[in-house]
């Protein structure tokens, strides 16, 4: 069904780059005999410069701190943090050491594990609200804070190229619940497959 996992050096360009990149691609999390799957149709770029501007939506704006460690990692690396107390978001650390950056996976398209999805999700059929949501695609993953600081290029939690692309009609706007960040939440840094029913919102 899927092959070529990312490497390293595929994760190195600035988050703004590699957002739209991850657009039809999979993301694969692995649990012993369990495997999860989805296709990437929504993300968001975090950190980094917009004509002139620093991005002040970025969690690392303010700094290097316990929780954002993994940001200043090099490329390759996961950033899993916690929102409202009771919802994972998973984020990809992108650029170089000391950069700063990472992508924001908003929504996934299920593909394959989906009994188990919808048994996380406490859900009884397939739907668009299945994943439509970072907390939403997390849960339905089985992605926490265990999976914080994990090396993409490892074998429990990667991206993979899919067997059988398809041309897909990307999309951006504006991000989405940042409005504390007075310069950043007019940055055009979020990505989406256009028509895809898993978008979080059009």
């Amino acid at each position: 069904m899927i092959e070529n996992k990312w490497q390293q050096h595929a994760y190195a360009a600035a988050a703004r780059d590699i957002a739209p990149a991850l657009l039809g691609r999979y993301l694969v999390h692995k649990m012993g005999k369990k495997t999860l799957v989805g296709r990437i149709v929504e993300t968001e770029a975090y950190g980094g410069v917009y004509r002139r501007q620093r991005d002040d939506g970025s969690h690392a704006f303010h700094g290097l701190t316990s929780r954002t460690e993994p940001m200043f990692w090099a490329g390759g690396w996961s950033y899993v943090y916690l929102i409202y107390g009771m919802y994972c978001c998973m984020n990809i650390v992108t650029g170089s050491k000391g950069d700063a950056q990472a992508v924001l996976i908003r929504a996934v398209e299920p593909i394959s594990g989906l009994d188990e999805m919808l048994k996380n999700r406490g859900a009884s059929s397939l739907c668009k609200n299945l994943t439509n949501g970072p907390g939403k695609l997390c849960r339905a993953l089985d992605i926490d804070l265990r999976q914080n600081k994990l090396n993409l290029c490892g074998d429990e939690l990667y991206v993979m190229e899919p067997m059988n692309t398809s041309q897909i009609c990307t999309c951006r706007s504006t991000r989405i619940n940042i409005n504390y960040a007075v310069k950043g939440k007019y940055f055009p840094w979020r990505f989406y497959i256009k028509g895809n029913p898993y978008v979080s919102r059009f």
